[in-house]
């Protein structure tokens, strides 16, 4: 793949030391790109720790709730590509601790905007929002779907995506918004997530606990596709600035759909329990993203093949 201009160009990450963001530091440093991670921790366990991007990237340990930090940090490594993945990224979270969940995704996603904002020589910001924004429907969502989020978490990306929007429209900063299905892969250490947590039952022989009542639909994204959708956007960020971009792949599952079809691609019997406590959780969610494949951007990675990797991962990494 080509460079595309990234060759010592300071990109900067936030929540670069998360899962996606650790994926993504690994490719942005392929293409020699000078990567500045913010995040707030960096756990041992994680991609980023466990492949060294701690020595080969920037790192600065910051909440992006702390405005003055943030404004500090730009004006300190003045970067001209900006990714802001930094979230609370938990539905259960949102329900728990809403006023962290607002603070965070809301606030902090401010802060992130005003600090470009003052940066006039940055040439691109992406700004992660997420398939939440959306609310509840029983229709697949376009880029034009309305944003109606109904519960803290979905309301509070459904209010970063809208205020990205505000700063791009108000200011005509290059802001570009993605909005991507669950996304899983070698990296993601919110083990009650299903596809973490179809891999630890099977590791340890535990019963799987499935929160929801096991009919949910969502579209699942390999992490390493949702890294060339960013890769796509930041060739194309010229052309795409004010635009928000859909991802999505062939795999549009239930919970127990998901399950049955793991137990078929490793070969073994997951047993399960049906807890039923899911809560403020959308019943059905599917993305169309034809727009995003014009650009030229497609899923690479088989669920089939795939799977048995990241199953390895977990069984390395859990032992660590």
């Amino acid at each position: 793949m080509e460079n595309m201009g990234l060759i010592g160009q300071t990109t900067l990450v936030t929540g670069g030391a998360g899962f996606i963001g650790g994926c993504l530091v690994e490719e942005l440093l392929l293409h020699n790109a000078r990567v500045v991670v913010v995040d707030k921790e960096v756990n041992s366990r994680s991609f980023f720790a466990l492949n060294g991007f701690v020595k080969k990237t920037e790192l600065v340990i910051a909440d992006i709730r702390n405005r003055k930090k943030v404004l500090s940090i730009f004006k300190r490594y003045e970067p001209t590509y900006v990714i802001h993945l930094a979230a609370e990224p938990l539905v259960s979270q949102g329900y728990d601790n809403p006023y962290q969940t607002f603070e965070t995704n809301i606030m902090g996603t401010v802060h992130i905007l005003e600090a470009a904002r003052e940066n006039s020589h940055i040439k691109g910001v992406i700004v992660a929002s997420s398939d939440k924004a959306y609310g509840k429907t029983i229709k697949p969502y376009t880029e034009e779907s309305p944003l109606k989020g109904d519960h803290p978490y979905d309301v509070s990306k459904s209010s970063a995506d809208l205020i990205a929007q505000a700063y791009y429209k108000t200011y005509d900063m290059p802001v570009v918004i993605t909005r991507f299905g669950n996304v899983y892969g070698e990296g993601d250490l919110h083990m009650d997530r299903i596809i973490p947590g179809i891999c630890e039952s099977i590791i340890k022989n535990n019963t799987l606990k499935v929160r929801s009542d096991g009919t949910y639909v969502r579209d699942y994204v390999y992490v390493k596709d949702v890294v060339s959708g960013y890769i796509t956007l930041l060739k194309h960020m010229d052309s795409v600035r004010g635009e928000a971009f859909n991802f999505s792949s062939e795999n549009s599952l239930s919970v127990l759909d998901l399950i049955r079809r793991s137990e078929k691609i490793l070969g073994v019997k997951i047993p399960y329990e049906i807890l039923n406590i899911a809560k403020n959780e959308i019943p059905y969610q599917h993305l169309i993203d034809k727009k995003i494949r014009k650009l030229g951007w497609k899923t690479q990675y088989s669920f089939d093949l795939v799977l048995p990797k990241i199953l390895k991962w977990y069984s390395d990494t859990l032992s660590l």
